[in-house]
């Protein structure tokens, strides 16, 4: 794949979408490098990974007016442990997506006078599952119908040391109820379709971090399919498979 400009990075963190909220955003993963160092290596050091840790950064401009906006977002909910966060390269389905649960412990806000407004905020992981990678398999959108929505991907086996993760994010002021699937199948027609994983019946806006499913799983291919609908649901979804 060749370099690209950032334009449309894509950022859902439970029920809000932060995508045009915000002008930069950057994801930290790493692992502790832990020396073992011994005699005999030649007079070089050597090191294990130790623990692992994710931690993402953004920074836009500050609005307040409503409950569709960064500020009561983010206050109401400091600390809030485990929160669904989905950050993609563009708002595309099949996007690269990266996925994790964590909390806002980071929240900056106001600035210099005649300036637009800005605000930054840290989002660190608190979930052991860490960072998983995967991709944009519903693009936010509206539905108010069942059935199979949004972009399969083509993922790959599940392999015995690996799980299935999805997020699943509702929007806005919700219907009344909606329930959601994660199939898995080994073609791209879904002609004999697995449900692996169930979102709902959820009724109010908010992420849902889906029950990983663990390998192996022959199938190669996976979607989103709503299964029970009343009313209109702003949504979005991403697939990824993981340690």
């Amino acid at each position: 794949m060749a370099s690209f400009m950032l334009q449309d990075v894509t950022t859902w963190i439970a029920g809000y979408d932060f995508t045009t909220d915000l002008n930069q955003l950057s994801i930290n993963a790493s692992v502790d490098d832990l020396d073992n160092t011994v005699f005999g290596l030649g007079g070089y050091r050597r090191r294990v990974g130790g623990l692992r840790n994710v931690e993402t950064s953004y920074s836009g401009f500050w609005q307040s007016a409503t409950t569709d906006a960064p500020d009561p977002q983010i206050f109401s909910q400091l600390a809030t442990v485990d929160q669904p966060v989905t950050i993609a390269n563009d708002d595309a389905e099949g996007s690269t997506a990266f996925m994790f649960q964590g909390a806002k412990f980071s929240y900056n806000l106001l600035g210099q006078i005649g300036e637009v407004t800005p605000f930054d905020l840290d989002i660190m992981g608190t979930n052991p599952v860490g960072l998983v990678r995967g991709a944009v398999t519903k693009a936010k959108a509206s539905v108010n119908a069942t059935g199979a929505t949004g972009t399969a991907w083509n993922g790959g086996n599940v392999a015995a040391d690996q799980f299935l993760y999805a997020t699943f994010h509702v929007f806005g002021t919700p219907g009344t109820t909606i329930t959601a699937v994660i199939e898995s199948d080994d073609n791209g027609a879904f002609s004999s379709a697995t449900t692996r994983i169930t979102f709902g019946p959820i009724t109010t806006a908010g992420g849902t971090w889906g029950t990983r499913v663990a390998g192996p799983l022959t199938e190669t291919h996976y979607r989103l399919n709503v299964t029970a609908i009343t009313g209109t649901f702003s949504i979005a979804a991403a697939i990824g498979i993981g340690s």
